[in-house]
Order: structure tokens, then C-alpha cells, then sequence
């Protein structure tokens, strides 16, 4: 595939994922690592007309990952902040059951 078609690809893909968060613009680190190499090197033989159009839509496949990262950083602190209050319950409920079974030994032995 050429690099413009590939960009084209890519740039179509950016769009999908952003009208809906669950779709992945690429599917894994070393695809990303592929189309990043073969895109390199394939600007290099295109006029500078299209290679303005290719980066511009590489442009906006950038936008696309920076809102994805944005979000997910966004859930990442909700999440940490959710387990965070689950350690606290957990935390509490240990201390309260270690209460519990000290003041039960106390009485044992005052028996």
C-alpha cells in the first residue's frame, strides 16, 4: 500500500475512533511502530503538495490520540481514586475485626 493510502487508512481509522471511544485507532504498539516506519519513509518520495496533505491528516490523527490519552488518563485517576476508598474500607474493616477479636481475647482471659 502506498503511504498515502496508508495515511488515508490511518486518518480514517482516527475518525472512526473518535465518533466512538471504544474503537482503537491502531490495534497494538507494534502496528503503531510499523505504520510509523513505513509513513517515515514514504513522505520523503511525495511532492511537497501531498506531503502537506498527509501531514495535515497525520495532524489530525494526532488530535485523535491526544483526546484518547487525555481520556483515558481521565478514568485512570477516577479508578485510582475508586480503589483508593476500597483500600480505606478494607483498611477499616481489618482494624475493626482486630478490635473485635482483641477485646474478645480481653474477656476470655477476664473469665
Amino acid at each position: 500500500m502506498s503511504v498515502m493510502g496508508t495515511i488515508e487508512r490511518l486518518h480514517a481509522r482516527a475518525q472512526k475512533a473518535r465518533r466512538d471511544p471504544a474503537t482503537p485507532v491502531v490495534s497494538s504498539v507494534e502496528e503503531a511502530r510499523a505504520l510509523a516506519r513505513s509513513i517515515a519513509e514514504g513522505l520523503s518520495a511525495l511532492s511537497d503538495d501531498q506531503r502537506l496533505l498527509m501531514l495535515s491528516n497525520l495532524h489530525e490523527v494526532q488530535a485523535t490520540l491526544e483526546d484518547r490519552m487525555a481520556s483515558l488518563e481521565t478514568e485512570m485517576a477516577r479508578e485510582r481514586v475508586r480503589i483508593q476508598a476500597v483500600n480505606r474500607g478494607l483498611d477499616a474493616q481489618a482494624s475493626y475485626r482486630s478490635g473485635v477479636l482483641s477485646l474478645r481475647d480481653h474477656r476470655r482471659r477476664k473469665d
